[in-house]
């Protein structure tokens, strides 16, 4: 499997778990139950960002790296995320969870929209198969090995 593949597929988990979680907040779930959706969510979207930034980008960079490039533009969403993450799972108030949760569902998907869109379909013309499907092994090695 090509790691840009195994990307997507997770993209497609945190969209459905994002639908679910935006669900139950509009519907006026207890801030315990949507703190719990986001906890389930948060761990894998961290990993997530953590192995396309020590495995992808560093491939992508001799091509898209950069100041103010698309992978600092990319890594920048990162560290956003991660600080709503860190709010939303902070114990937060009920406007704190609606304010922060609406930016986060925001932010998350429309940085999605740009991997799916735009840097995956480039890393597939950049890197060759043989290459993205090592750096799909590189990736299961480190969390086999945690």
């Amino acid at each position: 499997m090509r790691i840009i593949d195994r990307f997507s597929i997770e993209h497609e988990v945190f969209m459905t778990q994002l639908d679910v979680i935006e669900t139950l907040a509009r519907n006026g779930a207890e801030v315990a139950s949507v703190m719990a959706a986001i906890h389930t969510l948060a761990a894998p979207l961290l990993a997530h960002a953590e192995n396309e930034e020590r495995v992808l980008f560093p491939a992508l960079a001799p091509s898209l790296g950069g100041e103010g490039g698309p992978l600092a533009m990319l890594t920048e969403e990162h560290h956003v995320l991660h600080g709503q993450l860190d709010r939303l799972t902070a114990d937060p108030t009920r406007w704190e969870l609606e304010n922060v949760l609406e930016a986060f569902l925001r932010v998350l998907r429309r940085h999605i929209a740009k991997e799916e869109d735009v840097l995956f379909p480039g890393a597939a013309q950049l890197i060759d198969d043989t290459h993205l499907e090592r750096l799909d092994r590189d990736v299961r090695a480190v969390v086999l090995a945690r």
